[in-house]
């Protein structure tokens, strides 16, 4: 009897369930850091992505009768540039495995690079935060990304940069504990900040994230109508205001940090941003002279602030104790 010939082969056949279950696992614990940070995909081709910011014009001057007004124009201040670099991971089984293994490896390796690629995103993402206040990792304008001197109107000078304005501005509360009293403090950094003119530029907050740890201390100053910690029947000014995001990739267990809404350039939105040339490359395959099955993964990413504007951040100050 004449064969039949199929595009279904056995090979094409357990490819396919291996796929299905990568997507499985991705679809049961998504990653964490793209509830509040921003993700974009970049348009040119290049292996870096590079963000010019400009100024605003200038406030008003007084203009005379029949003379012409001042001229103005914006500015273009430091480019801001993200590189972008492959992460990988691999895996094998054996002909022989793939047989004879009782606990069916080959099965559950697609659901293990699913949860090892998310992890990895996850890492990645949760730097900008962990090594937000270290001068190792600065931004265009020369300071960390939470910083009480940050130039407005930054240029690079043969001193390092300075504000072409003669002014700076904080986004970091220091070593603060989480308090009504001091995510206030922070929310007034929000309500008065200045763009690069040195002009009103009021940013809207929206998240507070924070290590697991401190999870109790902030649901219970969000969460109490009354002030808490207190016998008094003080209204809490922070009830009910903030979505809470605890992140348990956060490094020091003590920081705790303020950020804007997600968003494009141009809006009310905080900076903190990853981009992906490609965000999952999962395949499997089988070499042709040993017959081992061979199931490898890639994403290239590439992460960064754009901006410090509508985040604050503090260093915290050890254990709270009320």
């Amino acid at each position: 009897m004449a064969t039949l010939y199929v595009t279904n082969t056995p090979f094409q056949a357990s490819t396919q369930l291996l796929d299905e279950k990568y997507k499985d696992e991705l679809s049961n614990v998504p990653q964490q850091y793209d509830v509040i940070l921003n993700e974009y995909t970049p348009k040119e081709r290049h292996r870096y992505v590079q963000m010019l910011p400009y100024t605003g014009l200038g406030g008003f001057k007084p203009k005379g009768e029949g003379d012409t007004p001042t001229f103005d124009s914006p500015n273009e201040m430091i480019p801001f540039t993200a590189i972008f670099s492959t992460y990988a991971l691999a895996a094998g089984v054996s002909k022989e495995a793939s047989v004879e293994d009782p606990y069916d490896i080959l099965g559950e390796l697609p659901a293990m690079f699913a949860k090892s690629s998310r992890n990895t995103k996850d890492l990645l993402a949760v730097a900008m935060l962990n090594l937000g206040f270290s001068p190792l990792k600065p931004l265009p304008d020369g300071q960390p990304l939470f910083s009480p001197i940050h130039p407005l109107n930054p240029i690079v000078t043969p001193t390092g940069v300075v504000s072409r304005i003669g002014q700076t501005f904080s986004n970091s509360l220091g070593n603060t504990q989480p308090t009504p009293e001091s995510i206030r403090a922070g929310e007034l950094l929000f309500e008065t900040m200045l763009d690069d003119r040195g002009k009103k530029d009021k940013r809207t907050p929206k998240w507070l994230v924070f290590h697991p740890q401190q999870s109790q201390i902030f649901e219970e100053i969000v969460g109490t109508p009354t002030a808490p910690y207190e016998n008094t029947k003080k209204t809490n000014i922070q009830y009910n205001k903030w979505k809470l995001f605890a992140w348990r990739d956060l490094s020091n267990p003590y920081a705790w940090f303020m950020l804007g809404d997600k968003g494009r350039p141009g809006s009310d939105c905080h900076g903190l941003t990853v981009w992906y040339r490609w965000k999952k490359n999962f395949r499997s395959f089988m070499d042709p002279m040993t017959e081992n099955r061979i199931l490898a993964d890639s994403f290239r990413s590439a992460q960064g602030a754009w901006t410090w504007r509508s985040s604050v951040g503090s260093l915290g100050a050890g254990s709270v104790a009320f």
